[in-house]
């Protein structure tokens, strides 16, 4: 039994049900409906939608191919390619990407309950045998399963009934707003279309293409602002978009689809995911704050590594065994990115003298073409290490490419 049927829940039963296992899937929720989300979906994770059957009707439903970075240091302006090997990302709607894969679950065979809530769990000596549902008359029911899989968010209730432990726990940093918007005028594409980072002001600002002539805005404040903001989320929002650079004009004719949405922050934390008969996966094992957006592909990635631990349980495997493998490889392919993410969203940004140097370097086309010469050896050890693998995947040779010589 999984419950919460949106990306962890639903790819996860997906993939239990083509390899043959009988699945329950409940979500309290309708479906389709939204949830708040950030929606973008790296270019190294959009395979990802390949393999669990999704990524051509995404496309077919006209999300945009994603191939360009444009990234905004107050007025300074940065572009480049997404991702090497004409990768691209997307930034579908929740309610179109989470009921493509339940959809998708169902005809696989996963029982679907929408509507239906898990009130509890059922225990037998010690292992969880089950959850008791309430559906959507209010009807209750005790259901019996081998696991019952906690894929509830970051509220997550399953995770709560069972005490899971949390480590590597930071408060929220950054308060979080951002809403659908049609008609805002999109920059040139002819070189592909481009997501867009704002950093300025101690704000990062993010716009999302998602289908022609629809786009997801992002902006993330400082706490300190948050009550001025939540006292008119909307108002506040378009103000602050507003002073983007360039959004005053882009924004002239573009319409809010819905409300604005936000929270004060979000938790980060690692929990031990799983326990006699539960795991949990996506949020409701490990969450980390939306400004790097990995949170779509993150759930996706535990799914593929949390069906093959199942199955290995399933074939007579150790339990224990089993699932701490599953934990090792979350935390050790996820823990390094989280440290990142956090540094990334507690950086403040430069201040006016180190601005007037990048504006000094960049008014002048000879000073700023001069800064390629200068990679890898202006960036610090930890950017470093970062960016390397990278910088090969584009093609970059072992060695940094020389300085041009005198005239």
């Amino acid at each position: 039994m999984i419950v919460g049927g949106r990306v962890a829940g639903a790819s996860l039963a997906l993939l239990l049900a083509r390899a043959g296992r009988t699945v329950l899937i409940v979500d309290r929720d309708r479906f389709p409906s939204d949830t708040m989300s950030t929606h973008y979906i790296h270019g190294q994770m959009v395979p990802l939608l390949a393999k669990v059957g999704v990524l051509d009707e995404l496309l077919t439903a006209g999300f945009r191919r994603l191939t360009r970075t444009r990234t905004y240091v107050d007025d300074c302006i940065f572009e480049g390619p997404l991702a090497p090997n004409g990768a691209y990302a997307l930034a579908p709607r929740r309610d179109v990407l989470d009921k493509l894969l339940l959809d998708r679950a169902v005809a696989h065979g996963v029982e679907f309950a929408e509507r239906t809530r898990a009130d509890g769990l059922i225990d037998e000596d010690g292992r969880v045998a089950g959850a008791v549902l309430r559906g959507p008359n209010g009807e209750r029911r005790e259901v019996r399963a081998r696991v019952v899989i906690g894929a509830d968010g970051k509220y997550s209730s399953v995770a709560k009934w069972v005490g899971a432990e949390s480590y590597n726990e930071v408060a929220a940093l950054r308060p979080a707003y951002y809403g659908h918007y049609h008609g805002l005028q999109p920059l040139p594409d002819s070189l592909g279309v481009a997501v867009e980072f704002f950093f300025g002001h101690d704000h990062i600002g993010y716009a999302f293409p998602m289908r022609t002539g629809e786009d997801c805005l992002v902006l993330e404040i400082q706490p300190e602002e948050f009550d001025a903001f939540r006292a008119d989320p909307q108002a506040a929002f378009e103000e602050h978009y507003r002073a983007l650079p360039g959004m005053n004009s882009r924004m002239r004719d573009a319409r809010l689809d819905g409300k604005i949405i936000g929270v004060k922050g979000v938790e980060n934390y690692f929990r031990k995911p799983y326990g006699p008969g539960w795991v949990l996966t996506g949020d409701a094992g490990y969450l980390k704050d939306p400004s790097t957006g990995f949170g779509i592909g993150d759930a996706l990635r535990q799914s593929f590594w949390l069906v093959e631990a199942l199955d290995g349980w399933y074939e007579g495997a150790d339990w224990d065994e089993a699932l701490s493998r599953f934990q090792r490889t979350r935390d050790e392919a996820m823990m390094p990115f989280y440290q990142a993410t956090l540094g990334f969203t507690r950086m403040r940004d430069p201040g006016p003298g180190v601005l007037a140097w990048m504006k000094a370097i960049l008014a002048t086309s000879a000073s700023a073409r001069a800064l390629a010469y200068a990679l890898p050896d202006l960036l610090p050890p930890p950017m470093l290490a970062a960016v390397r693998s990278r910088a090969f995947a584009f093609g970059a040779s072992p060695e940094p490419a020389p300085a041009p010589a005198d005239d």
